[in-house]
C-alpha cells in the first residue's frame, strides 16, 4: 500500500514539475517575442539597439528610470545611455535624481557653467555617497560637455527632489538673508542643528528647527531667482514635517512622506523649467506606480496620477552579481556578492529568456501568459542604501507597477569616485 502511494505521489509531483515547465516555457517563448535585446550599455556606442523602443515612448514625456540596487555599475551606466538618448531623440532638458534639492543646484551650475573639476562638483552638489562614484562623474561631465555646444533653451539642467538634509538649502538661504539682517538667531541654530544625523536630533532640535522653519515662512524674497529661494524654505517646511515622525529607526509614515515631497518637487520643477520632457532617476521602489510591499503612496503612484500617460516608468531588473553598498555597522562601503534570484522570482523567470541584457514594454505582452505573469504578485529584488542579507525582496504586480523592465542578467559594483 504504502509503495502504491509512494508511486503515486511520484507521478503527480513528476505532472506538477512537467506542467511548470512548460507553463515557463511558454512564458518565456512570449517574452522572447516582444523584448528587445540591448547589445552594449555602453553610453558610447551607437543608438541602433535603442531605435526600437521609440514607438513604447511615443506620446511620453516624463520618464522614469529606476535601479533595483544604488550600487550597481551596469544599472547607472545604461541609465547614462537612455539619457543621452532621450535628450538627444527626445528632446529631453531636465534630469531629475534622489538626492538634495538645493545642493543639485551647486552641481547644476557646474553642468551648466562649466566650474571646474567634476570630482569638486559632485562633492558639493551630492549629499548622498551612493551617487559619488566615476560612473556618476562620466554622466555629468557628458551633461557638461553637451551643454558646451548648445543654446541656452537647450541646455540641459540637472536637480535634486529629496529633502532629508536642509544643510544646503539653510545655507544658501544665509547667504541671501544674512547681509538683509534677516537670517535670525533661531535660523542659525537651526542651520547647525541640520548638520546632525536624523537619529540624533532631540526633540529640542525639532522644535528650533520648527520655529525657523516659521519665521521663513513669512519671508518675502523680492531680488534674483525667487522661485527658487522660495522652494529652498519649502524644502526646510518638507524637512520640518518629516522630522515629526523621525525616530532612531526609519518608520514607514516617513518613507510615504518623503515620496510625498519629492513627487511634489518634481512636478513643482516641471513648471519652473516651463513645462519641460525630464528624466528621473530613482530607485525601483519610487518610480512604482504602485505601493508594493509597504502598502504606502509613493512618488511615481503621485506622479502617474499628475501627468497621467505622459508618465512612462522603467524598473531594473537583475538575476545575480555584485554591488556596492553601505555597511552601517563598520560605516564604510563595501561590494558583496549577491545569491542567485529565488526561484519563481522576476528575475529568475527574465533569466531564462533569450539573451542577458533586454528592454522589454510590458503592455506588449498581451499574451494570456504573460498577461498573467505580469498581473499577479511576484518577489522582485530590491536593495537600498545599504544590503540587509534577509531582505531583499518586495512583492508587487509588476504590470501595475511599471511600464518596462530593464533587465541585466549579471552585474557588478560601481566605483568609488576616488
Amino acid at each position: 500500500m504504502l509503495r502504491k502511494f509512494f508511486i503515486l505521489s511520484t507521478c503527480i509531483a513528476n505532472l506538477f514539475f512537467i506542467y511548470q515547465v512548460r507553463a515557463q516555457s511558454k512564458l518565456t517563448n512570449v517574452i522572447n517575442q516582444h523584448l528587445i535585446a540591448l547589445t552594449t550599455l555602453n553610453p558610447n556606442d551607437s543608438f541602433n539597439d535603442l531605435d526600437s523602443i521609440k514607438p513604447y515612448l511615443s506620446g511620453k514625456s516624463i520618464f522614469g528610470i529606476g535601479e533595483a540596487t544604488h550600487g550597481t555599475h551596469e544599472f547607472v551606466m545604461f541609465k547614462h545611455r537612455m539619457l543621452e538618448f532621450l535628450v538627444k531623440e527626445k528632446g529631453v532638458k531636465t534630469f531629475v535624481i534622489e538626492d538634495d534639492f538645493a545642493a543639485a543646484q551647486v552641481l547644476n551650475d557646474y553642468i551648466l557653467n562649466d566650474r571646474g573639476p567634476m570630482p569638486e562638483g559632485m562633492d558639493k552638489g551630492m549629499v548622498f555617497g551612493i551617487w559619488k562614484t566615476r560612473e556618476m562623474i562620466g554622466l555629468f561631465n557628458w551633461l557638461k560637455l553637451y551643454n558646451a555646444s548648445q543654446t541656452t533653451e537647450n541646455k540641459v539642467r540637472f536637480f535634486g527632489c529629496d529633502m532629508q538634509y536642509v544643510t544646503t538649502s539653510l545655507g544658501l538661504l544665509k547667504e541671501y538673508l544674512q547681509p538683509l539682517g534677516k537670517f535670525s538667531s533661531q535660523m542659525e541654530r537651526a542651520l547647525n542643528n541640520s548638520k546632525k544625523p536624523l537619529n540624533s536630533l532631540q526633540d529640542s532640535d525639532r522644535v528650533i528647527i520648527r520655529e525657523a522653519t516659521n519665521q521663513l515662512s513669512q519671508i518675502s524674497f523680492t531680488t534674483g531667482d525667487t522661485a527658487i529661494y522660495h522652494h529652498y524654505v519649502r524644502e526646510v517646511q518638507q524637512y520640518a514635517t518629516f522630522l515629526e515622525s523621525s525616530s532612531s529607526t526609519y518608520k514607514v509614515q516617513q518613507f510615504e512622506w518623503r515620496d510625498k515631497c519629492m513627487a511634489e518637487n518634481i512636478e513643482w520643477i516641471y513648471h519652473y523649467t516651463g513645462n519641460n520632457s525630464m528624466v528621473i532617476c530613482t530607485h525601483n521602489s519610487h518610480i512604482a506606480k504602485t505601493s508594493g510591499s509597504m502598502n504606502v503612496n509613493v512618488m511615481g503612484q503621485l506622479l502617474s496620477k499628475y501627468f497621467g500617460n505622459q508618465y512612462y516608468a522603467m524598473a531594473f531588473d537583475f538575476y545575480s552579481g555584485s554591488m556596492r553598498s553601505y555597511n552601517l555597522i563598520q560605516r564604510k562601503y563595501e561590494t558583496p556578492q549577491l545569491p542567485e534570484s529565488v526561484k519563481g522570482s522576476s528575475g529568475a523567470v527574465f533569466a531564462q529568456c533569450r539573451v542577458p541584457n533586454f528592454f522589454v514594454d510590458i503592455k506588449s505582452c498581451s499574451e494570456p501568459v504573460a498577461a498573467d505573469f505580469f498581473n499577479k504578485k511576484i518577489s522582485s529584488i530590491s536593495i537600498g542604501f545599504t544590503y540587509f542579507p534577509n531582505e531583499n525582496y518586495v512583492s508587487h504586480k509588476l504590470g501595475d507597477a511599471y511600464d518596462a523592465i530593464i533587465f541585466i542578467k549579471e552585474t557588478t559594483p560601481v566605483h568609488n569616485m576616488y
